[in-house]
């Protein structure tokens, strides 16, 4: 799995254009060079980070409140080794793609002996995605799993996860490690594994506050649900008192309670952050989230039936439903919830065919002979979680042809970050990043170098993100306006210094669009195909 997640890199790498710069990225680079930027700014000693997408916080003067304690240790660990953030980004991916895997490993251990199920869970949460490719059969649906056919939601599979975004794979790790630790509690009484349960989610409501929510829900029916069958099968091993059968999942509901008390407390005092917590991320249709799982939900609920009078697969079934129930919250943040929530519905998939299996097992016997009869369930196995890996491959091999043609079409269509920078875009970066000037005037570029601006170099951005940015579709027609030469000398002016802008770019995709400068500002740049011009502070 860690060379599945891996080799793609090394592929985009090789293939840059002479004299391009690979960016690092794969997928979605937007979103990506949004972490790259808090860690940069944790590698240049910040604790609290500022929103560099925007320039609000130049004119309101608003102090930074936001941490993610993830990007901040990448950021730190960036600066004390040297590592550009990018390599730190990738190592920290890959540790947490390999932990993911193994503590769901340990979680499916205590929560089976059959080994054939907690291998099948674990190949199917490495490598399984959705049924994308059934797309074709089922016109006008949206699969989660599909790059460039509507909504995709790498959050919403392990693989995804582990193939582009460290933060959704660390979160996602955190997930199988809490449960355990809690089931550990449960059945040992011993207050340290509930202890580092509580640990594990207060840094998880940190560093990805929405995983808490479904999380919280989780545990507290399973703390009643402990409490009121303890002779349920599975409970034996609870201690005589019980205290811990329910006391342990609520101290760490408390724990992970206390960072999202403090995101509420950012909330109510950042203008900034409000704006862009309340940008609207509806979860897709409810057919269109069944059919995406397809296969894999179908047998979830075999599994979760089969199992429906085990304490275990109790805990596996609530962790799976009340996070599909959460994704349709009247909530702005709806869909953001969903991650996780793949590898619950991989151990109750994988209990539902073994048990299907083992009923096939127990006919009476065919003409085919016993190592026949042994070495069919392995083929069906084997053959359900290479079906399900199939939009796996597809998407790989979706982000090797977006890295051949450079992004092209999320550039032109909505001005997307491309993944590889020109010669020229580069060193305007590198200019940048070495300038001894104050970082408090932004930067003017399109949005396509404008969004590796923070992150190179540590700079506000007028325009840089289609959310980070607040107000971006009214910006965007005002960096058109001030490009194409509809303001006057005057109204540039005065344009450029409300706006704190100290620096304006015309780069490579600047040029591409004719772009003109409407007033006359002191070159301080320059290279074949990109110039900064220095705005003079008022």
């Amino acid at each position: 799995m860690l060379l599945a997640v891996s080799l793609p890199y090394v592929w985009a790498a090789l293939i840059a254009p002479p004299g391009w710069e690979y960016s690092g990225l794969l997928y979605h680079a937007t979103d990506q060079n949004v972490h790259l930027a808090w860690m940069r700014q944790a590698r240049d000693g910040h604790f609290f980070f500022r929103n560099l997408f925007t320039t609000e916080s130049l004119t309101s003067g608003e102090r930074p409140l936001f941490n993610n304690l993830f990007c901040w240790l990448l950021g730190v660990l960036s600066a004390l080794t040297r590592l550009p953030l990018v390599v730190v980004y990738h190592a920290a991916r890959l540790l947490f793609a390999a932990l993911a895997l193994r503590w769901f490993y340990g979680l499916c251990a205590l929560l089976t002996d059959d080994r054939r199920v907690r291998l099948t869970a674990l190949c199917l949460a490495a490598f399984s995605t959705g049924a994308g490719w059934m797309a074709p059969a089922f016109p006008g649906r949206n699969f989660m799993d599909r790059a460039g056919h509507g909504l995709m939601m790498p959050e919403a599979f392990t693989f995804t996860s582990a193939l582009v975004y460290p933060l959704f794979i660390a979160s996602m790790a955190l997930l199988p490690l809490i449960y355990g630790l809690v089931l550990r509690a449960q059945t040992t009484g011993r207050a340290r594994y509930a202890v580092a349960a509580g640990g594990a989610a207060a840094l998880l409501g940190n560093i990805h506050t929405y995983d808490v929510l479904p999380l919280g829900a989780t545990l507290l029916l399973w703390a009643a649900w402990s409490a009121l069958h303890k002779d349920a099968p599975g409970v034996a091993s609870l201690p005589a008192s019980g205290i811990a059968r329910w006391a342990a999942p609520l101290a760490v509901v408390l724990c992970a309670a206390l960072p999202v008390l403090y995101q509420v407390l950012v909330f109510r005092n950042s203008r900034e952050f409000q704006i862009k917590a309340l940008t609207p991320t509806p979860a897709p249709a409810l057919p269109d989230m069944a059919l995406s799982y397809g296969p894999l939900l179908l047998l979830a609920v075999v599994g979760a039936l089969a199992l429906r009078r085990d304490r275990h697969a109790a805990l596996m079934t609530l962790w799976a439903a009340v996070t599909l129930a959460c994704i349709y919250a009247p909530v702005s943040f709806a869909r953001k919830m969903i991650e996780g929530v793949h590898l619950p519905l991989c151990f109750l998939a994988a209990a539902g065919l073994i048990r299907l299996l083992t009923r096939l097992a127990e006919r009476p016997p065919q003409r085919s002979s016993p190592p026949m009869q042994a070495v069919v369930p392995r083929l069906i196995v084997s053959a359900f979680v290479a079906l399900m890996s199939v939009s796996s491959l597809q998407f790989v091999l979706w982000c090797l042809d977006n890295a051949q043609d450079n992004n092209r079409a999320d550039t032109a269509q909505h001005l997307g970050p491309p993944l590889y920078l020109s010669p020229g875009d580069a060193a305007a970066l590198r200019f940048l990043d070495g300038s001894t000037q104050p970082r408090d005037r932004a930067v003017l570029c399109l949005p396509m170098l404008g969004n590796y601006v923070p992150r190179a170099t540590g700079h506000i951005v007028y325009l840089g993100h289609w959310a980070e940015t607040l107000h971006a579709r009214a910006k965007r027609g005002e960096v058109s306006n001030f490009y194409s030469g509809q303001m006057t000398p005057a109204q540039a002016s005065a344009w450029l210094r409300r706006n704190h802008i100290g620096y304006v770019v015309i780069g490579f995709y600047e040029k591409q669009r004719g772009t003109t400068l409407p007033l006359p500002l002191p070159l301080i740049h320059s290279t074949a195909d990109t110039a900064i011009y220095a705005v003079p502070p008022p």
